[in-house]
């Protein structure tokens, strides 16, 4: 990264470079600066984007004369590094970038070792739920908005860890809060936009509550907004498997006195966690055992057309 930050800074943005990974927002704002370093980009002339349908013109996209001097910008986007290597091995033309894009690489192709040797190879993953939250600190700060980090862990749970998605909620929340204010849960529940794995979790809140009217509510609005019932029935069932795979090891901690991070071994974020942990304690394993089983009986049937989807999705509900 380093390196990258070093060309854009010297407007040396010159060569061959691999940007790859899952945090497309970064990809896109890295892009956006090397474009910046190019005094004059003409698309089509000296700044060409190709994928999948005309990777084949790279060679002529790099040979070809430009009407604005040497320099030229060419992005190379999602082709799974398939190009031919002949047309980067010997660019002539100093003043040449090359930019390849990709959402994931293989390791093991000839392709990326080409470029492992020599591009500049960045990846940008997604952030994770810790550096996601300190984000949401850091960038509400700098607007002079206040968040305590248990809040911002709040925010992440049930917005995203997607760059994206969390500055589109900043936009939201800076436009709703005044400068020394301070973001709150009930801020974050009466604006932000929440994703279906928070609505899930509103709806397992529900079904343990034992508020049975208010959750078949959430899920009619859920099947009125189109979610399709599979997503739903597929993101309870992870849930309740989640918390039986919580009792199962909370139970071979006690008997074998175990010292074990439960969520940890199990991948779960903290925050999630702690909310099946509390669920789990109201069901014992056989009761999960027997729900699961009524899951897997709704799949079969739903499946062969022997239930309504949705009907019976609201049966499951009332039996959970």
């Amino acid at each position: 990264m380093s390196i990258l930050d070093e060309h854009i800074k010297n407007n040396s943005v010159k060569g061959l470079y691999l940007l790859y990974g899952d945090e497309k927002y970064d990809i896109e704002r890295y892009i956006e600066k090397m474009k910046k370093t190019f005094s004059n980009l003409e698309l089509g002339i000296n700044y060409f984007v190709l994928d999948k349908t005309n990777i084949d013109t790279l060679k002529d996209a790099i040979e070809s004369v430009s009407f604005f001097g040497l320099e030229k910008l060419i992005v190379v986007k999602n082709v799974g590094l398939k190009f031919k290597k002949e047309a980067i091995e010997n660019i002539s033309n100093p003043e040449i970038a090359v930019v390849f894009v990709e959402d994931s690489v293989d390791k093991r192709t000839a392709e990326y070792k080409f470029l492992a040797k020599a591009a500049v190879c960045q990846e940008f993953a997604k952030l994770n739920a810790k550096d996601a939250a300190f984000y949401v600190v850091r960038t509400l700060n700098s607007y002079k908005i206040k968040v305590k980090d248990n809040v911002a862990e709040y925010m992440v749970s049930v917005c995203t860890e997607d760059k994206q998605t969390l500055i589109n909620e900043f936009k939201k929340i800076v436009s709703y809060l005044e400068p020394g204010s301070e973001l709150t849960k009930e801020v974050i529940d009466e604006i932000c936009t929440r994703t279906l794995d928070a609505k899930i979790f509103d709806l397992v809140d529900m079904v343990l509550a034992k508020k049975k009217k208010e959750a078949l509510k959430i899920l009619e609005d859920m099947l009125a907004q189109k979610t399709y019932p599979g997503i739903i029935t597929g993101m309870l069932y992870k849930q309740m498997k989640q918390m039986y795979m919580i009792k199962l090891l909370e139970e071979k901690i006690r008997k074998e006195g175990m010292n074990v991070n439960i969520a940890t071994e199990l991948g779960i974020h903290p925050f999630v966690f702690s909310k099946l942990k509390a669920a789990s304690a109201n069901y014992t394993i056989k009761e999960i055992e027997n729900i699961l089983l009524e899951f897997e009986e709704y799949d079969c049937s739903s499946k062969t057309g022997k239930m309504d989807i949705e009907k019976g999705l609201k049966r499951l509900i009332l039996c959970m």
